[in-house]
């Protein structure tokens, strides 16, 4: 639930901070969803390095998939952070659809794809998951991170649809709403996560 007053400027010891960074651009233009093992190309790399230079955390989560894993532990080990690999936090499976481009899903997939923007609470991947299903593990994540690490500062380096799956919870937004997020590459997006369980938005999309 969004919080009912300002945004907090500072964090004080009762406020838990919740960083979401999306993993950097990939090696795939055009592609609407990368296999798990897709490497993030080395300009996404240095984005990504750039805008964590000077943050600090207490503990970083990520998703197994490469594109997120692989800078993950690169920055665990640069700040001495502990990293927790958290499979809840992997994109949506999106089952046939992965490793194809968006133009080729549209061609093929023209009613699936028309829902999942139009109606994306009926939206189910074919031998995939439903968005049903991804919202409830992503919530599930969420709810053990934030329980497991209170008052703390958190780092989550995950995708697109994950961020906007936690944006949607905290903020009180349906899941249409969430999909006119545009959730940039190697940027971060922050909350402040308060003792009676209300969230509040800090900023979104910092390069640094």
């Amino acid at each position: 639930m969004a919080h009912s007053s300002t945004t907090k400027s500072t964090v004080t010891s009762n406020i838990t901070t919740l960083d979401l960074l999306r993993h950097g651009k990939l090696d795939t233009p055009g592609i609407f969803c990368a296999e798990a093992s897709t490497p993030v190309s080395a300009e996404g790399m240095q984005d990504l390095i750039n805008t964590t230079k000077d943050g600090s955390w207490d503990i970083i989560i990520s998703s197994p998939q490469q594109r997120c894993v692989v800078f993950a532990q690169k920055l665990s080990k640069d700040k001495n952070c502990p990293l927790v690999i958290d499979d809840r936090f992997k994109e949506m499976n999106f089952g046939d659809w992965v490793g194809k481009k968006s133009d080729e899903l549209w061609q093929q997939y023209p009613e699936q794809y028309q829902q999942l923007w139009q109606t994306p609470d009926d939206f189910v991947a074919i031998n995939g998951e439903s968005m049903q299903q991804f919202a409830e593990r992503i919530h599930s994540g969420l709810q053990d991170i934030l329980s497991s690490y209170q008052n703390q500062s958190i780092l989550v380096i995950t995708h697109g649809g994950v961020i906007r799956q936690v944006l949607s919870k905290a903020l009180d937004l349906d899941t249409l709403a969430m999909l006119k997020f545009s959730i940039h590459y190697a940027q971060l997006n922050r909350l402040f996560c308060y003792e009676d369980g209300n969230f509040s938005l800090e900023f979104l999309g910092r390069k640094n």
